[in-house]
């Protein structure tokens, strides 16, 4: 009969050997973790040599951390792909159930793909507009820049509206305003230099800094006390993702920067630079021969505490220094050796704050303060010395509102105050017979500068349209005097261009030894005042290049004039022939007006740019007399620069720059005085010759190595690299028959080791 069987079968199902590899991703050199490579585990053999099972594949996330699993036993290749990377392999073994961690390296093969996929910034909240005027400086563009020296803050004595001083010095000469009309800051506050002798270097370490900029005129009411350009050292607020550092070498300098992660809310930072140019340069100066020159040696080093909350408020302690000092032996003929030593010294210690918190609904405030001694000093032939020592502190509170998306209005106000003890003394007959000068000065007396200003931004769709006010005073003992400057600014974006036009004033007051000299003279001196106006448009031609074009002037009035045969601290040369030696006062006028034009070029192996500038800058330095020429105008200015980055870590690089010579006003006769047995010159009227035009042609190539740890860049950057002759100044002969030009330096390279981690 039929019968039904229940069979019952139970299979147990081992699990397939398995395995997972696991690892980080970094840039040989500068270690940083590499996001966004993939990955690929393709198998070699297995232990029993067995058909080998299918690959497997990921990709790196943003801290350079990947994953595979699943992996069989036995020997795994991982080949690693990413643009601009090097395609890298190496063999894993891995056996059943183990999990293997592995670091591995990647090489920079293409330099200028890399990052160039997959990147996307997008900016949301609050925001301030910006600078009608405005050029910032980041410092990834300036390191490898011709004839800089990587100094991010000298690149910009080429920009638009810059005109070039003799021998290339420290100063900035910003839209036919003169030297002392430009003012630096270091994070909104005064700093009283920012290059060392000769404007080779800056006196803080281009590390340090975020960005810098370049406010040439007709800028907002956070700046005042100066008639010409402002240049801003903006500090970085941001922690840096790990430790990293370099200490570089070349022939002019050491320099040491280190940046330490401090747990997960700070960072130390410790910057160090001391020259060495006086020993290397000292055979090649075409000197006097009646002195023994050694040319400027500096010293600079900063300490930076740095902590940033989770909110993004941070708390900034800084101590910086710096000091520069050069010697030279100098005929006295009342010297037992038949020489005395001159020294000249200019230096400063700094203590900064900065404390930038976040308040919520788009409020933030600010508090800066730096305080610390100011020094320059001068000592000639045994008896004979100037000096000026300054104690200041500086103190500045801003609340800001920045304009919401959606919204109608952001606010800004600030105090600006400014305390210095000031002590100057000028006891100098003259500097080796070449400059004499009248009688001795000396003076002190507390100066105090308080300022406070408001604005308002408004928008209205496209259009951003911010109203400000300013006002100062200077207070020293019973004089008094202020300035009130409004300004005006509108910035209209239409697409992709940017219109933006300014126009406002602003107040530059006199200093204090022409004050107590005025009072000695029974006059009184009141501030320099400039009208300033520019309108900028920008806008993409096509993909890659950028066009920049201003149009400015500036009226300027209240002059302090008079006194050339006064001895004077300054980096400029000395004034030329004829003297105003009256006493001091506000009778000068000027005027400057210009074209400013910058095409930059960008792509992702190449820069470029090409600044103009167009200009005429004159003044009247009497009433009644004639206008003339500002002693540096300089008509034409022009700036062809170009770096390109090539294969296997070389980038090459080229600057040329020409510029219009100086005015200066020429001998038209000769007198011989008898009494005193000296020749006296007659002159033209002022300032209706020009010196030859200046140019010269720089080049630099850099080359960098990526090791495991260590990123090396060995670099040649040759200034005037044709050994053209350029006249720097010119002086008269003894008897006033000849001019005899004084010629800038020759060819100098430049090279130079930097080790990076």
């Amino acid at each position: 009969m039929p019968a039904r069987v229940r069979v019952a079968c139970h299979f147990t199902l081992d699990a397939a050997p398995t395995a997972v590899v696991t690892g980080r991703l970094r840039e040989s050199g500068t270690r940083r973790p590499v996001d966004a490579v993939t990955v690929l585990a393709e198998p070699v053999r297995t232990p029993d040599g067995t058909e080998p099972p299918p690959g497997r594949s990921t990709t790196t996330d943003a801290d350079g951390r990947f994953e595979l699993r699943d992996l069989a036993p036995g020997t795994w290749r991982l080949v690693a792909t990413a643009p601009g990377y090097r395609t890298e392999e190496w063999t894993v073994e891995v056996a059943d159930g183990e999990a293997v961690d592995v670091e591995l390296w990647l090489t920079v093969d293409k330099p200028w793909l890399v990052g160039a996929v997959g990147e996307e910034l997008e900016v949301i909240g609050y925001r301030l507009p910006p600078e009608v005027t405005a050029r910032r400086l980041e410092a990834g563009e300036i390191r490898t820049m011709p004839g800089t020296g990587g100094d991010i803050v000298r690149a910009v004595q080429t920009a638009p509206g810059v005109a070039r001083t003799p021998f290339g010095t420290g100063m900035l000469l910003v839209r036919g305003a003169p030297p002392d009309a430009t003012g630096f800051y270091l994070d909104g506050l005064p700093l009283p230099i920012v290059f060392h002798f000769g404007g080779l270097a800056t006196v803080l370490s281009s590390d340090l800094l975020e960005e810098v900029q370049f406010l040439p005129g007709a800028c907002g009411v956070r700046h005042g006390r100066h008639l010409g350009g402002v240049v801003d050292l903006v500090t970085a607020e941001h922690l840096p993702e790990r430790s990293r550092g370099h200490a570089s070498l070349d022939v002019f300098q050491a320099s040491l920067f280190h940046e330490q992660r401090v747990g997960d809310h700070a960072s130390v930072t410790l910057a160090a630079r001391r020259s060495y140019i006086d020993a290397v340069l000292g055979p090649v100066v075409d000197a006097d021969p009646r002195y023994s020159v050694r040319l400027p040696a500096f010293t600079d080093g900063q300490v930076r505490l740095l902590r940033r909350s989770d909110r993004g408020s941070t708390v900034q302690a800084m101590l910086l220094a710096s000091d520069d000092r050069f010697t030279y032996a100098e005929t006295d003929p009342d010297s037992a050796t038949g020489t005395s030593e001159a020294l000249v010294r200019i230096g400063f210690v700094k203590g900064q704050l900065r404390w930038r918190q976040v308040l919520g609904r788009g409020w933030e405030s600010e508090l800066l303060f730096m305080a610390g001694p100011e020094e320059t000093r001068a000592e000639y032939l045994q008896d004979e010395e100037a000096y000026e020592t300054v104690e200041r502190e500086d103190l500045r509170v801003e609340l800001t509102r920045a304009v919401p998306d959606g919204g109608l209005a952001g606010w800004r106000f600030g105090l600006d105050l400014e305390s210095a003890r000031e002590r100057f003394a000028y006891q100098v007959d003259g500097i080796g017979g070449l400059l004499t000068f009248s009688d001795d000065e000396a003076g002190s007396g507390l100066v105090l500068r308080p300022g406070a200003y408001a604005e308002l931004i408004a928008r209205r769709g496209p259009v951003d349209a911010i109203v400000g006010l300013r006002g100062d005073a200077m207070v020293v003992d019973r004089y008094s005097a202020s300035a009130v400057d409004p300004r005006l600014r509108l910035r209209v974006v239409a697409g992709s261009t940017v219109v933006g036009a300014s126009v406002g004033r602003t107040s530059q007051f006199p200093l204090l030894r022409e004050l107590r000299t005025a009072e000695e003279e029974g006059g009184q001196l009141g501030p320099e005042s400039a009208i300033q106006a520019a309108v900028r448009v920008e806008r993409p031609l096509w993909a890659d290049l950028h066009l920049d074009a201003t149009v400015y002037a500036s009226w300027l009035s209240d002059l302090v004039v008079g006194h050339d045969d006064r001895f004077e601290f300054t980096l400029a040369p000395p004034p030329m022939a004829p003297y105003d030696t009256g006493p001091y006062a506000n009778d000068g006028t000027g005027r400057s007006y210009g074209l400013e034009l910058l095409l930059v070029h960008r792509s992702v192996r190449t820069t470029a740019s090409l600044a103009a500038t167009l200009s005429r800058s004159t003044r009247v330095d009497r009433p009644g007399q004639p206008t003339t020429l500002f002693e540096y105008d300089q008509p034409v200015i022009l700036t062809a620069m170009g770096s390109h980055l090539l294969a296997a870590g070389w980038r090459v690089g080229g600057r040329f720059r020409f510029t219009s010579g100086n005015p200066y006003t020429p001998v038209a006769n000769r007198i011989y005085d008898l009494d005193e047995q000296a020749w006296l010159p007659v002159f033209d009227p002022a300032r209706t010759e020009r010196m030859p035009p200046w140019w010269a042609l720089d080049l630099r190539v850099d080359k960098t190595w990526r090791l495991r740890h260590v990123e090396l860049r060995a670099y040649l950057d040759v200034q005037n690299a044709t050994n053209h002759r350029n006249v720097e100044l010119l002086n008269f002969a003894p008897d006033y028959s000849e001019t005899i030009p004084v010629y800038g330096l020759p060819v100098l390279p430049t090279w130079g080791l930097e080790a990076a981690w």
